[in-house]
């Protein structure tokens, strides 16, 4: 099983913004030295304590200009939100930079701020995510093409460069509801999924439907490479010292996904009850239970045991940790958390 990072960047007040991404970076230059096969900054906006990486494909560049076999992965690009046209060049120009080093990671994203900041209505989110797929597919593989869909109308373009990797960089689609499990396993795309949102029990219950809506359709068996999962992950050299390093970030974190989603009314002053029960059940949420539901906070043998056990029961191909949620983990911690991350853990699973 391949093993790689994953960045949101919140940032507080009390932090600077500079030093954040000097760190970040660091991080990810010395996790290819560790042995991590890939790294997967995810696109945020407007909420400098939830996050301050609104461009990952930049991230990834300075990146990419300090390492040579590390992939370089996106989770994921808020596509609703872009032209696709855009994304298409921006992608292609990070695999040309990198020498084929992208994979391409999509969502439909799920703060309503986002939309409203982007002016994009956020019930076309669905029909929006695989229209500009469809146009970035086209740029890619075809030297001029024109669409004409609901949202764009494109004639007679030739997107350059073209990407490295031939036909296409991977595609990954982030899953978090039923609807999506099952739309992507009937398109047969591979799939990310996120355990802070999808925790493990969700998992239990939606990967099966994703895996018989592949072989429903006729693309065969979801074999690993197809399952991505993220968690939430920290490892020390006891119990005590664990807690004692990862729960202020993880409190933090639950914290800013709260503040993330405020009372939200529509255009009729009613509010999003969804968005509201959301926040209230995190309110309500322990250290224990996120260690139990979403994170693997460990020693690294019992960390060993989990993810053997995860792995035996969603057969996924790559884990991506989360060794920082809240940003409130010091980077000399989080460092040491990662090379003993590789140096106890990653061999068990070679």
């Amino acid at each position: 099983m391949k093993f790689g990072l994953h960045y949101q960047l919140p940032c507080s007040l009390n932090q600077s913004p500079v030093q954040r991404y000097r760190d970040t970076i660091e991080q990810a230059v010395h996790a290819e030295q560790l042995g991590f096969e890939s790294i997967w900054p995810v696109e945020q906006h407007f909420n400098a304590d939830f996050s301050i990486l609104p461009s990952p494909l930049l991230f990834l560049s300075a990146v990419a200009s300090r390492t040579t076999t590390l992939r370089l992965g996106i989770a994921i690009i808020l596509l609703p939100l872009s032209h696709p046209v855009r994304v298409a060049e921006d992608v292609a120009t990070l695999d040309v930079i990198s020498n084929g080093r992208v994979e391409f990671g999509i969502g439909r994203g799920v703060f309503p701020t986002h939309f409203a900041g982007f002016s994009v209505p956020q019930a076309e989110s669905r029909e929006r995510l695989l229209e500009n797929l469809h146009v970035i597919l086209q740029a890619w593989t075809k030297e001029k093409f024109s669409f004409h869909g609901r949202f764009f109308e494109i004639e007679d373009l030739s997107v350059v460069p073209k990407p490295v990797q031939q036909p296409h960089p991977p595609i990954l689609v982030a899953a978090n509801t039923v609807e999506t499990y099952e739309q992507m396993g009937k398109l047969g795309y591979a799939i990310l999924t996120a355990s802070q949102i999808s925790t493990y029990p969700k998992l239990r219950e939606f990967i099966p439907l994703y895996r018989q809506a592949r072989e429903s359709a006729g693309h065969g068996p979801a074999r690993p490479e197809h399952i991505t999962l993220l968690s939430p992950t920290y490892v020390a050299a006891d119990a005590a010292q664990v807690r004692r390093e990862i729960e202020p970030s993880i409190k933090h974190f639950l914290q800013s996904l709260i503040n993330a989603f405020p009372p939200v009314t529509d255009s009729k002053g009613v509010t999003n009850k969804l968005l509201q029960e959301a926040a209230d059940r995190l309110r309500k949420t322990t250290y224990e239970q996120v260690n139990q539901v979403m994170g693997i906070f460990e020693t690294p043998e019992v960390c060993v045991e989990r993810i053997k056990k995860l792995q035996e029961e969603f057969n996924m191909g790559r884990m991506l940790c989360w060794f920082n949620p809240g940003g409130q983990v010091p980077h000399v911690q989080v460092m040491r958390s990662m090379e003993l991350f590789a140096a106890k853990v990653m061999p068990h699973f070679a």
